[in-house]
């Protein structure tokens, strides 16, 4: 059950890496696109200039931003099957009637199970 979901939440994070990498080349492109033609807005030279400096910085810090979501996304979707894991019980053998340090099969010394003593 821990497998399953790890590997769960692996593809999850594929995923998401997935869209946040279509994310951010999006916005890298159309943020280039919009800044690099900023002069389509207006032909004043200082508010061109002004007008592709906010969206270059805009760009950047929506870059940033998609970076850190991506990341604290990854790992809160790790941290399901992490958490999960700590209350499910784990898968045991159960205790063997041979001790290969003993040697003996029934898994006492002498072979002969132990006494019990019975309170008064």
């Amino acid at each position: 059950m821990r497998r399953a979901l790890w590997v769960l939440a692996w593809i999850g994070v594929a995923l998401w890496s997935l869209f946040a990498w279509g994310a951010y080349g999006l916005l890298d492109v159309f943020g280039g696109f919009a800044a690099q033609n900023a002069d389509a807005v207006t032909n004043h030279p200082e508010t061109v200039e002004w007008l592709s400096w906010a969206l270059s910085t805009l760009k950047g810090l929506g870059l940033a931003a998609i970076v850190i979501v991506w990341g604290l996304v990854s790992l809160l979707i790790l941290a399901v099957p992490a958490v999960a894991s700590l209350f499910l019980r784990r898968s045991q053998p159960g205790p063997s009637a041979y001790d290969p340090r003993i040697g003996h099969r029934e898994g006492y010394p002498s072979g002969e199970p132990m006494r019990r003593i019975d309170r008064r």
